[in-house]
């Protein structure tokens, strides 16, 4: 006798068992099944269910077997077209060039058999493009990641999928902020943080971290310490050394700026520290320059300027040209008294930064002050730069500190 079956609502089960907070060993006992048969549901994995263990999860899960089952799989899967875009997407990105440059071809086999296979379901492909999206960022290719993750933010509303939908608008609120859209940016962090009860910690992590990395660079340093400390509560409970690593980095940065020197130099030595277990090569090289700057800060010259030098020079070897580390780079040298290598630095800074107008306005008030300690007439054009590039990221609060910090009525 053949079993009756349902095709199986994957994204609903998925969102109810964490609402909840249930855990799936448990979810397993309680039905009868193996934990893996529950993993290959949540997952999405299988497309069918047997009506006794549907209606077992009904009464467990306290919800309606329609809740459960699809009539067709339409909602769930991946239509032919999906399918064919996601391949092309795929092909014409340079994420394969990239992995396969490090030798990453796994990855890239793993990639592409998620899009040729038959029925792929749609929260599958969603996820294949969020981590595209990701991929695309990380390679400072921003057009392509936007377009990443409008087709994220689609599959994630059509599948209702509560975590594809929050990976989708924090890769959006990361965009948003290098675009220097800075308060749309906060905002969405913002909204992510109210479907939290369908997130697991280590996204939660993400969220606030990133939250406070940007109102940090918008000039609430306290507001961003707090959602910061918040970050290392939840991945400390599933987050990786990576994670913590760039928390950390987070932390040290607001400290260095509201003049802690000690409590900057203890949170590097945690970034450092977490970075090393995972082999976590920027965090590493990241360390290295804050470390140059907190040395210049205590008059430590020789120090400050090996580590600065060696920073920027394992940056170089991972290809890795960022605005942010010149800035770094040329406040050590001027507090060095070093103007030229800390103009220069700074100057490199300003021409690779064009798309990411929040780095390259706290560039331009490097530039300022280096100009004006030779005084040179033109740091006030350098400081017009920066408050008209902070004015249109939606950062008040920094332009009145710059205000504030050269006396400028």
């Amino acid at each position: 006798m053949v079993k009756k079956e349902y095709l199986l609502n994957s994204v609903f089960l998925k969102n109810r068992v964490a609402e909840l907070s249930i855990k799936q060993w448990w979810l397993a006992e309680q039905v009868g099944v193996d934990r893996k048969t529950v993993l290959r549901w949540i997952q999405g994995q299988v497309k069918s269910i047997q009506v006794e263990n549907a209606e077992r999860l009904a009464t467990i899960l306290n919800c309606r077997i329609e809740d459960l089952r699809v009539a067709d799989g339409e909602l769930l899967f991946a239509s032919a077209e999906d399918q064919k875009i996601a391949a092309a997407a795929l092909l014409k990105s340079s994420v394969m060039y990239k992995l396969g440059a490090v030798g990453e071809w796994d990855i890239i086999e793993s990639l592409l058999k998620a899009t040729i296979i038959p029925n792929l379901p749609l929260n599958i492909l969603g996820e294949l493009y969020n981590r595209l999206t990701i991929a695309s960022w990380r390679q400072s290719k921003m057009d392509q990641s936007e377009v990443f993750n409008q087709r994220t933010l689609e599959i994630a509303l059509k599948t209702k999928d509560q975590v594809l939908l929050a990976s989708a608008m924090l890769s959006k609120a990361n965009l948003f902020s290098w675009r220097g859209q800075t308060l749309d940016s906060i905002a969405i962090y913002r909204e992510c943080l109210k479907i939290e009860k369908y997130l697991e910690p280590r996204l939660l992590g993400s969220i606030h971290s990133n939250l406070g990395g940007v109102l940090f660079e918008a000039g609430h340093l306290d507001e961003g310490l707090i959602e910061v400390k918040k970050s290392l509560v939840h991945f400390k409970l599933s987050g990786k050394p990576i994670n913590l690593s760039i928390a950390h980095t987070h932390l040290a940065l607001i400290y260095l700026q509201q003049n802690q020197i000690d409590h900057s130099f203890a949170e590097v030595q945690k970034l450092t520290h977490y970075a090393t277990q995972d082999d976590y090569r920027r965090g590493l090289h990241f360390g290295k320059l804050i470390s140059g700057e907190i040395e210049a800060r205590k008059g430590n010259f020789s120090a400050s300027a090996s580590l600065t030098d060696e920073g920027l020079r394992k940056f170089s070897e991972m290809g890795i040209d960022e605005g942010l580390n010149y800035e770094i780079a040329g406040r050590t040298y001027r507090l060095q008294n070093a103007l030229a290598v800390a103009e220069s630095l700074i100057a490199k800074g300003i021409s690779i930064s064009e798309d990411f107008p929040i780095y390259q306005a706290a560039l331009y008030v490097e530039m300022a002050e280096v100009l004006k300690a030779q005084n040179r007439t033109s740091w006030k054009d350098q400081l017009e730069s920066s408050i008209s590039l902070y004015t249109k990221c939606q950062c008040p609060l920094r332009v009145q500190m710059i205000k504030q910090r050269f006396e400028l009525t």
